[in-house]
């Protein structure tokens, strides 16, 4: 075996030290008859074993061979694996703040910390509410989850669950389940829960380590005697972006958690030409050889080539579009609220789709990344909420331009919105664009600039025709 040690390789191993003194031909320090003797009373000489070692690197580059897609351990569970937040953000130092949860554990990652024991002694009463109003048998849901405690303790990271036996586990998912189903129902307004508390939860309730299988959630109301149970927790989620009147625009697909349903819900019906990360690494080299390195720096600059925003008319983070004319654009946007809960909300969303089991397209990476490239100042959060794309719920300008910044650092954009970046780059570099813009903005900026000007023309129209009849013969 080989070991980088002290900046160079060592030999381990009485067949690999005497295969490396073959290698050197002699040279150098010879071995000793001790070795020798050594040699003749240790058993079989060195030579079976390297040949054993061959027949397992043969074996090895067989398996090599053999490798096929779809092996991963997401490909063995009828059901989505439930991710840990990768390796890269575990070492920023906010990491406790935004992807570790605060009071309630969900699952087995954080389960059994000390500082989320409180409302561990809230999970009883409330899966007792819940199967009250469902009008279900603790027993019979227990059953139901146990039967299929195999397949969810492959959803989970086997050194998290290795710890807990099948009953214990088995409570595990009723409790947390039956939780989730409870604050869903009661739209949050739980009575053991004080004001203070229900969006620290709520927020928890969306980190990636801190997520149940929605199969568990399934098997807990497959059976509950309440209308729509589904359709409550769609509404809940998507109530956490926008408008409940607007619910029925979003259809939903079976999603692996709640955090899944939430980033498919802000992310809307997928375009076709959002589908980039499946084409494979051939189109990626092409595409960057093919670029246009992005000029412009924020919305200020575009503003005064003539590009201005609009309202998409929807959240969809997709939902962007760029329209080029003759010497003006126009840019659109989805609508943004920025709270409170912006911040750690979209950190996680980045996180799980940094993990290998979550959808490959990295669309909210991409999104953030193309408004980072829009936001640099306060002036240009301004301009975003002037036109009614932006809404700050924080007060400062100067914030939310910061949290975009500081949330981008870093990233890698894999350019799903590359073909309105080149559109926007084309317009941009066109020259005669921003010198028309900027005429009419410094000539036709306010009403009263235009109204000069129209009385500058009618005036001069009226000095014509005056000189027009004066003329003899006229």
């Amino acid at each position: 075996m080989l070991r980088p040690e002290g900046g160079g390789i060592q030999f381990h191993g009485r067949a690999a030290r005497i295969n490396h003194e073959r290698r050197r031909g002699g040279r150098g320090r010879r071995p000793t008859k001790q070795l020798e003797v050594c040699d003749q009373t240790e058993g079989p000489k060195p030579e079976p074993e390297i040949e054993e070692r061959g027949i397992e690197v043969e074996d090895w580059i067989g398996s090599v061979g053999k490798a096929k897609e779809g092996s991963t351990p997401s490909s063995q569970t009828p059901w989505p694996t439930i991710p840990k937040v990768p390796h890269l953000l575990r070492e920023t130092k906010d990491f406790n703040k935004f992807f570790q949860p605060r009071l309630i554990s969900i699952g087995p990652y954080h389960h059994g910390k000390p500082h989320l024991h409180p409302l561990e002694k809230i999970k009883p009463l409330s899966a007792k509410k819940f199967l009250t109003a469902s009008s279900q048998s603790i027993k019979d849901v227990y059953e139901n989850i146990k039967s299929n405690i195999g397949t969810v303790r492959k959803c989970y990271d086997k050194n998290a669950t290795i710890k807990y036996d099948d009953e214990t586990l088995t409570r595990m998912m009723l409790l947390d389940g039956c939780f989730i189903l409870q604050f869903i129902l009661c739209k949050g307004n739980i009575e053991v829960l004080r004001e203070h508390e229900i969006p620290v939860v709520e927020l928890d309730l969306f980190l990636p380590e801190n997520q149940l299988p929605f199969g568990v959630l399934q098997l807990i109301f497959v059976t509950a005697n309440i209308l729509s149970m589904k359709d409550k927790i769609k509404e809940f989620v998507i109530s956490r972006i926008t408008r409940l009147d607007e619910v029925s625009k979003i259809q939903l697909e079976q999603p692996a958690h709640l955090l899944d349903l939430l980033r498919s819900a802000l992310l809307g019906r997928e375009k076709k030409q959002a589908v980039f990360a499946q084409v494979g690494c051939t189109m990626r080299m092409k595409s960057s050889s093919q670029v246009n390195w992005q000029s412009f720096r924020h919305i200020r600059e575009l503003k005064a080539a003539g590009i201005y925003f609009k309202l998409s008319g929807t959240w969809f983070l997709r939902d962007i579009s760029f329209k080029s004319h003759f010497f003006y654009a126009y840019l659109k946007l989805p609508l943004l609220f920025i709270d409170d809960s912006t911040k750690p909300r979209i950190l996680n969303l980045v996180a799980y789709e940094m993990c290998p089991d979550a959808p490959d397209d990295y669309a909210v990476t991409s999104f953030l990344c193309f408004l980072d490239s829009l936001i640099d100042h306060a002036d240009d959060v301004k301009e975003l909420r002037s036109e009614k794309i932006l809404y700050n719920c924080l007060g400062s300008d100067k914030v939310v331009a910061r949290i975009f910044n500081q949330i981008a650092n870093g990233l890698v954009d894999l350019d799903v919105s590359k073909d309105v970046k080149d559109d926007i780059q084309k317009h941009y570099d066109k020259k005669v664009n921003t010198w028309i813009a900027q005429a009419l903005h410094n000539h036709f900026s306010s009403p009263w600039t235009v109204t000069a000007f129209i009385a500058a023309v009618f005036i001069l129209l009226l000095t014509g025709a005056q000189t027009f009849f004066a003329m003899p013969g006229n």
